[in-house]
């Protein structure tokens, strides 16, 4: 499978994923509180690579690439996701700085549920959420033992980005060195594929007579 189409692949993942988790929000009134993101102040949050290619095309698109490998690089040790805006709360507005190309952990955690080792659902959620809207958690938790058939689990999930690329969505790892991974491998083949489109351009000689055709370079569909 090529770049692009895991990318897109990546996408459709999500796209199902979140509409499955608003079902979930809607059944059972499940929300975050407003402009909370104390989930994001873990060290030890972890995510795969593929979660983070359909980032890595944004960036790319958007001439944000090596800014953001540049800041990447200037991190120390093990520190918070580099994609947290840590000052967020303070000014009303919510912790991810991209948070429409963030990781499954990120959607889900609140939300989802896990299997526990009799194979019963359990749902991951946080002590926020317990204390702020304790009727919508325990209707979740009922959704447990009535549906199982329809919520969203987080195996089932890790499952469709392994079946994309079992090396890239295989194993866990700090949520930054995820996301390193994720643009060091797609970087060069950025930079590749941008190298064929401009000797594309050189190779062409607009007929005589004529206005020079409208190129319309290749790339990405936009991220949703």
């Amino acid at each position: 499978m090529k770049p692009e189409e895991k990318i897109e692949a990546v996408e459709m993942v999500f796209k199902g994923l979140d509409e499955h988790l608003a079902k979930i929000s809607d059944q059972t009134g499940l929300n975050c509180v407003t402009h909370c993101s104390l989930c994001c102040h873990n060290k030890s949050i972890e995510a795969t690579p593929l979660e983070f290619y359909p980032l890595a095309a944004y960036l790319h698109r958007a001439g944000q690439m090596d800014a953001f490998l540049e800041k990447l690089n200037s991190l120390k040790g093990d520190e918070l996701c580099v994609l947290l805006d840590t000052e967020a709360q303070q000014n009303g507005t919510w912790g991810c700085s991209a948070y429409p190309y963030r990781g499954l952990i990120c959607r889900m955690f609140g939300f989802g549920f896990r299997l526990n080792r009799i194979g019963i659902p359990e749902l991951v959620t946080c002590k926020t959420m317990k204390s702020n809207f304790p009727d919508s958690v325990q209707h979740a938790v009922q959704l447990s033992s009535n549906e199982t058939d329809n919520l969203p689990i987080f195996r089932d999930y890790s499952m469709q980005l392994w079946a994309i690329d079992p090396e890239l969505a295989g194993k866990p790892m700090p949520i930054n060195q995820a996301i390193r991974i994720a643009m060091e491998k797609l970087y060069s083949y950025f930079a590749y594929q941008d190298e064929e489109n401009v000797a594309k351009v050189i190779q062409l000689t607009p007929p005589e007579d004529h206005e020079p055709p409208v190129l319309s370079p290749d790339g990405f569909r936009p991220a949703v």
